[in-house]
């Protein structure tokens, strides 16, 4: 953009047709120091816009979601062969999570375990199948429902199957319902067909949380617990926490009492006193702890000592055992690449020898493909059957190559399998599957004052972007549930049009066509002439024209070409002040303001300014003596 300095009128700089020129209706007093915008002809700035960068293209909502899917195939030495496939995205909206284990071995092709999970967050419906827990029958196998009620609530219906190895437990039928207000589960009951039930209910407020549950179950046997545990923040940190718990099963009993207070010491340091009480039929203990951690940058330390009185047998003929247990962490991260962690663990007992455990684990990013981790005994670090290795190693084509060394498991049970070190193989694939999306339709119109579609616009809704039509159509579709803002790109519209920068809210829900129009107002010109009305017809004819004539709109300049016209691009409607700055010397201004109103119908013509041509004095006189 140039810079001119006028006598008249100081600092001229160049008017870019595509920014629209607000209506001005006062001026400065003549003689003063002014800035202008000197307007460019429309063939100047059409010119600009053809050799403008290429505009980047719209944005709209994806078309289709994802399912990243994991497929992995191992084989354990000695022993069979197992498939675990694993997937998590979305498919029409629904948040879905999927994992499994097939093994092939000595007892043939056996589902070992897998759960699917889908949820839909616009509804709220979730469905469980496959391996589920409930906090009334523990694991287990079967499917569950739960939905969004009334009043906070969420029921579920569900059906428990006996899970892996525990035949003895029949099916049945639960009904589940939950009150949650704020986060916080007021109250949460299950029934079963078998007539087990739980009740549980949780209160939390800033200081205080309380729990506590009473469940009762039938089958495979009778049984009853109870519990409640709570914590209070007391002053600058320091907390207090207790709990109690009571278990019946048959002719056994076993109670749990615990109280723990942790004190803030240093910022990086905090120091946690514990007393506790366990009782069984013909077993009790009382123990009481001291734990200090330690976080300081990159170093983690924790360590528990812990003393206690063990009785075994009845009280007429117990024997008590004092033992002591100190037990030890530390974990060091040197970066993202090395980690770390030492475990130390020792126990002394009166009636036998002090033992020690020590184990290393370190984690190794050793390249951005390869992760090592291994597992050894301190201080023998080469000790067989303590150590563990991993290793990781991503591959070309999303494929990854996991190796496994250590006493593993099979994927099946071997019978008179030997307790000895072994070879994991694991190849995995990585895939992500296209799936349907789901969501809303926006549509509407971009009008002006007219209502006539206005084309080559882009509209914004939040994050997206979408160009109209011919008819100044637009339409986002599948766009996610939330709350928006639909409003122009300002570097997308038009050179004859203008936007005040009133946008609209727009609240999507699924599945929903909103409907929501936007309004631009047309821009407008001012088109004009400087000439000498030599022959006094009062208009202009060929040769009066006047170049060179400064005309200024409140504060925007342009001149008279060497036909005498000038003009001023994409002005709001509104009323404006023409004034005649300037002319050449040769000419005398005559008027020097015009008055022009702008309406969306049309340009306002005829703006014309008449001067005069400059008469020049005669001098009468003699030589000089």
């Amino acid at each position: 953009m140039s810079a001119f300095i006028l006598v008249f009128a100081a600092t001229a700089a160049a008017q870019d047709p595509s920014t629209p020129v607000a209506p001005v209706v006062s001026t400065a007093p003549s003689g003063t120091l002014r800035t202008f915008e000197l307007a460019k002809p429309a063939g100047v700035a059409l010119d600009d816009r053809r050799i403008a960068p290429a505009a980047a293209p719209p944005r709209p909502p994806r078309a289709t979601e994802s399912l990243r899917t994991m497929i992995g195939v191992g084989y354990v030495q000695g022993a069979d062969w197992g498939t675990e496939i694993l997937a998590g995205g979305s498919v029409a909206g629904a948040q879905v999570q999927f994992n499994t284990l097939l093994t092939s071995g000595r007892q043939g092709l056996l589902f070992d375990h897998g759960s699917l999970s889908i949820f839909n967050p616009d509804t709220r419906w979730h469905v469980e199948a496959g391996d589920v827990f409930s906090p009334l029958r523990g694991a287990a196998r079967g499917g569950r429902l739960s939905w969004p009620a009334a009043g906070a609530r969420r029921p579920a219906i569900a059906v428990y199957a006996p899970g892996r190895g525990t035949t003895d437990r029949g099916t049945v039928v639960s009904y589940r319902d939950q009150v949650v207000v704020r986060g916080q589960t007021l109250i949460d009951a299950e029934v079963a067909s078998d007539r087990s039930y739980l009740l549980r209910s949780r209160f939390a407020v800033p200081r205080i949380d309380v729990e506590a549950s009473y469940r009762r179950q039938r089958n495979p046997s009778w049984s009853r617990d109870s519990s409640i545990t709570g914590g209070v923040t007391l002053w600058r940190g320091v907390s207090l926490n207790g709990g109690l718990f009571e278990s019946i099963q048959g002719d056994g009993r076993n109670d749990w009492r615990m109280v723990a207070v942790r004190f803030p010491v240093a910022r990086f340091l905090h120091l946690t006193l514990e007393r506790a009480f366990a009782g069984a039929l013909e077993t009790s203990n009382t123990t009481t702890a001291a734990m200090a951690s330690i976080a300081a940058g990159n170093l983690r330390l924790f360590h528990r000592y812990q003393h206690g009185e063990y009785a075994f047998g009845r009280e007429a003929s117990s024997i008590n055992v004092e033992r002591q247990q100190l037990r030890s962490m530390s974990s060091y991260s040197a970066g993202p690449r090395l980690n770390l962690t030492l475990q130390l663990a020792t126990e002394r007992s009166d009636t036998g020898p002090v033992q020690h455990w020590q184990e290393l684990q370190t984690t190794l990013k050793a390249t951005a493909t390869t992760t090592l981790r291994t597992v050894t005994a301190l201080p023998d670090m080469r000790n067989p059957r303590r150590f563990q290795a991993y290793l990781r190693q991503e591959l070309p084509g999303r494929l990854a190559l996991q190796a496994d060394y250590g006493r593993l498991s099979a994927y099946q049970w071997v019978p008179r399998e030997l307790d000895r070190s072994r070879f994991k193989l694991m190849l995995f694939k990585t895939l992500d599957i296209a799936t349907p999306a789901r969501g809303a339709t926006v549509t509407g119109r971009v009008l002006d004052s007219s209502e006539r579609g206005v084309r080559g616009v882009r509209v914004k809704l939040g994050p997206y972007s979408a160009d109209v039509n011919e008819a100044g159509v637009y339409s986002f579709a599948h766009v996610p549930r939330g709350e928006y803002e639909l409003s122009l790109d300002p570097g997308h519209l038009p050179a004859d049009v203008a936007w005040d920068g009133r946008g609209v809210h727009v609240v999507v829900r699924p599945g929903a066509v909103v409907r929501a129009d936007l309004h631009v107002t047309p821009l407008n010109a001012i088109h004009g002439r400087v000439y000498v009305d030599r022959n006094g017809n009062g208009r202009f004819d060929s040769g009066e024209a006047v170049a060179g004539a400064a005309i200024g709109a409140g504060d925007h300049l342009t001149a008279s070409d060497a036909d005498g016209a000038y003009s001023f691009y994409n002005l709001w409607p509104g009323t404006y002040v023409i004034e005649l700055l300037n002319v050449p010397a040769a000419f005398e201004r005559g008027a020097e303001r015009r008055t022009a109103v702008l309406t969306d119908d049309g340009p306002a013509t005829g703006i014309d300014f008449r001067v005069a041509t400059k008469s020049k004095p005669i001098l009468w006189g003699g030589p000089s003596k």
